[in-house]
């Protein structure tokens, strides 16, 4: 039965289980960074550093400063950074790593030639050090993580996981993949082969490497409630549920499975906040519990199942992480793992509320009740959602930032049942929908005009990419400026 669960991980993780690797859980973005920097320090072969925000703010300086100290010393340093993710970033920042010799390279930046490149994003954060170091999970380096809520005390929560021992390797192999994506590839030697790794400790692991079109964790989230049988507890930061996933944590809750999913009761993209609470009725309805942190983020993207499997990765549980970013999980099989990990879960209930059916369904599974310590018994201020949400909000309109987070101050009311946040939210579509209309009707040019301007650009993208295409096959036939041979199809 062992052999052949783990024959179904591999095949839908597409991972190896690698044995004898020592875990240590990292809590939130000082203890992380605490971690990077000491990796960094003691680098003597390579740094490899891969992460989806690279702020040049105080952190960002701090990791600055260290990865040019390394370049000066001689050892070769290489940054992936996504394009948009840290799109905000001069130019100037970059140019001072680059002139000491650190290589870094911008992840799927605008290309005419690929207009819709753009949907793939590099949300990864990855550290590798030499073949012997290497950590994951959701904490970006940006000083946002250092924060803690003016109100309640509670941090910016984040998880991150540090190894050592083989399961380096398959660390190590997934930033090669993207760094090869964004220019020339890493050179064979900082490219180490998991059996050239030495044991570090008892724990075993699966890296489970999420690129493009790969879905890989949404199949490892699906196989392991598919067969759970007591608990299923999930963290968070921007939960769109996919149709699939939702029915299979409805089907495991309907089955008398503890599911449990703690969200962040302020979102620092409040758009996408407001939209994962229009999927909570379903959920509650199944017996799935939904809680709600109460610090100024929940942005942990964790989930232990029956205490025994473990996974701290970047994957947030929406169409864009499970389907088109690159990605990068791991998945620990070990009790000793998963037991702390529970235990940080419950840590963290405790700084959470949960959100309550107004009326209990007679088939919903029956729970035992456990007392919630919920700190933050009181609207949240308009400071505190501010200090919550610091940039990250630059791709949104102004007007539309500004309605839904008073949507979201309505929200974050502790003790509300589910109908509060859906008169909420159905007060906040309407009223969005109203004002539309009366745009559309006091000023049509205002709404035709843009919508115009978005169809003949979409459409012109679309053209020039399929003219592109035409053009490298005729290349790749050795007849760029003519017709197709006689017979031939076009």
């Amino acid at each position: 039965m062992e052999n052949g669960f783990n024959r179904a991980m591999g095949r839908v993780s597409d991972a190896p289980l690698r044995q004898g690797n020592d875990l240590e859980l990292l809590r939130n973005g000082p203890a992380t960074y605490e971690d990077w920097l000491s990796a960094i320090e003691g680098a003597r072969e390579w740094v490899h550093l891969e992460n989806y925000i690279f702020r040049a703010d105080g952190i960002g300086q701090r990791f600055a400063d260290a990865l040019c100290q390394k370049a000066r010393e001689g050892v070769p340093v290489r940054v992936l950074y996504d394009w948009f993710g840290s799109a905000d970033v001069p130019g100037s920042f970059w140019r001072r790593m680059r002139e000491v010799g650190v290589e870094a390279r911008a992840v799927n930046p605008p290309a005419i030639r690929e207009p819709l490149n753009f949907l793939k994003r590099d949300h990864r954060k990855l550290l590798a050090v030499d073949g012997a170091y290497a950590s994951a999970g959701g904490v970006c380096i940006g000083d946002e993580w250092l924060k803690r809520s003016p109100e309640t005390k509670l941090p910016y929560r984040d998880t991150a996981v540090s190894v050592t021992g083989p399961a380096v390797a398959d660390l190590e192999e997934a930033f090669a993949g993207v760094w090869g994506e964004a220019g020339e590839p890493l050179p064979d030697g900082e490219r180490p082969d998991a059996e050239d790794i030495p044991r570090a400790g008892e724990k075993d692991v699966r890296v489970i490497i999420q690129e493009p079109g790969k879905a890989r964790i949404s199949r490892v989230l699906q196989f392991l409630m598919a067969g759970v049988e007591e608990r299923m507890w999930i963290a968070d930061a921007y939960f769109l549920s996919t149709p699939t996933l939702t029915q299979t944590l409805i089907a495991a809750a309907q089955d008398g499975v503890d599911v449990r999913i703690l969200l962040p009761a302020t979102n620092d993209l409040p758009w996408i906040g407001l939209l994962s609470r229009t999927g909570y009725r379903q959920l509650l309805e199944a017996g799935v519990r939904v809680f709600e942190y109460g610090g100024l983020m929940m942005h942990a993207k964790t989930s232990v199942a029956d205490g025994r499997w473990g996974r701290v990765g970047s994957t947030n549980l929406n169409v864009s992480g499970l389907l088109t970013n690159w990605e990068i999980d791991l998945l620990a099989e070990d009790r000793a793992f998963g037991a702390e990990m529970e235990a940080m879960f419950e840590e963290d209930l405790e700084d959470a509320r949960e959100i309550l059916l107004s009326k209990p369904r007679s088939f919903a599974p029956r729970r035992r009740e456990r007392p919630l310590q919920a700190r933050p018994e009181r609207p949240i201020s308009r400071t505190e959602r501010r200090v919550g949400r610091g940039t990250r909000n630059r791709g949104s309109a102004a007007s539309a930032v500004a309605t839904v987070s008073r949507v979201g101050g309505a929200l974050t009311a502790s003790g509300s049942p589910l109908n509060t946040y859906e008169r909420a939210i159905g007060a906040a579509l309407a009223a969005g929908t109203l004002g539309f209309s009366a745009l559309a009707a006091r000023h049509p040019r205002a709404v035709a005009w843009p919508l115009a301007a978005a169809g003949g650009l979409a459409g012109s993208l679309g053209l020039l990419q399929v003219a592109q295409r035409e053009w490298s096959e005729r290349v790749a036939r050795g007849k760029p400026g003519g017709d197709t041979e006689p017979g031939s199809r076009a």
